[in-house]
């Protein structure tokens, strides 16, 4: 066994794999609680129309990102504009530190000895790498959005985990799962592949990009992909509500259509563009500095 010092590679390898995971894990909830507002308002216009009060008078209570953030404060408060962020820190820690370890991961598995990939490769890592996390965290997706909206009868997330598994069996953790497996594999290949290219063609390959650099990478890569990826997120939101009547994904696509056209798989984007554009920003930005601050 080969040693550096006084470490062997196993454990030299271990160590690493660790620091990716902590890097990863801390920049995912940086980024996130920096812009939950943004996301609660996102995700208020995304289900707003499969809840049963909407659903019986066909309006639409949130009509506009300063008209539902007004409405949020004067009705719920300041803090509900965090309302589940919690929930949401305890999953998006795992969630991003697994997604960007296994990314390195499978790069080093597709790419050449000499660690060149392929865009196509670079796809298929990033692909992989974003199923990876939502296997691992797609119940406490669920449970944050049921406390983010408004006036739920959760009072915390072990009170939403009980109540849910109770009342509606262990299954219902996993609704939504197939369109969050096949909506973040696109979104995660789209932004880490592109954010890879962007950084390869744009930066010394020597050398690590300024912050400011990191930050417009990463504002232009998620913003590619989620915008590319919106209307499956819409689907799997809407198949994670209670009142959820569709059969599978293919019939929630076809009753959306048939009911607002295509403008009801885009509802929450403006929100969901200024949400993504600091927080894929902060989150590659935080990863980059947390690995070179612990030496990765």
């Amino acid at each position: 066994m080969r040693e550096h010092g006084l470490l062997p590679d196993c454990i030299l390898q271990s160590s690493q794999s660790f620091r990716l995971f902590l890097c990863g894990g801390f920049s995912g909830a940086v980024a996130r609680t920096a812009t939950a507002p943004l996301e609660r308002i996102k995700l208020l216009f995304q289900v707003q129309a499969i809840a049963s009060s909407v659903a019986a008078s066909q309006s639409y209570a949130y009509i506009g990102i300063g008209q539902t953030a007004a409405k949020i404060y004067r009705e719920e408060g300041l803090r509900a504009f965090w309302k589940g962020n919690g929930t949401n820190v305890v999953r998006i820690f795992p969630y991003s530190a697994v997604q960007f370890s296994a990314n390195e991961k499978y790069k080093a598995l597709l790419g050449s000895q000499d660690g060149s990939l392929t865009v196509a490769q670079r796809l298929t890592a990033g692909a992989f790498a974003g199923m990876s996390a939502v296997a691992v965290t797609h119940p406490l997706d669920v449970i944050r959005l049921r406390l983010s909206l408004p006036n739920t009868s959760y009072t915390g997330m072990i009170d939403a985990l009980v109540t849910i598994v109770s009342t509606e069996g262990g299954l219902s953790l996993y609704r939504g799962f197939a369109p969050a497996l096949i909506g973040t594999a696109p979104f995660a290949a789209l932004n880490f592949a592109s954010y890879d290219l962007l950084k390869k063609y744009l930066f010394d390959a020597d050398t690590r990009p300024s912050t400011a650099g990191t930050l417009g990478l990463g504002a232009a890569s998620g913003l590619l992909a989620s915008s590319v990826c919106f209307p499956l997120d819409t689907v799997r939101r809407q198949m994670q509500m209670r009142a959820c009547t569709y059969t599978s994904q293919a019939h929630a696509f076809a009753t959306i259509w048939n009911r607002e056209g295509y403008r009801g798989f885009y509802r929450g984007w403006t929100a969901n563009a200024l949400k993504v554009l600091p927080q894929n920003s902060l989150r590659f930005a935080t990863y980059e500095a947390l690995k070179t601050l612990l030496g990765v």
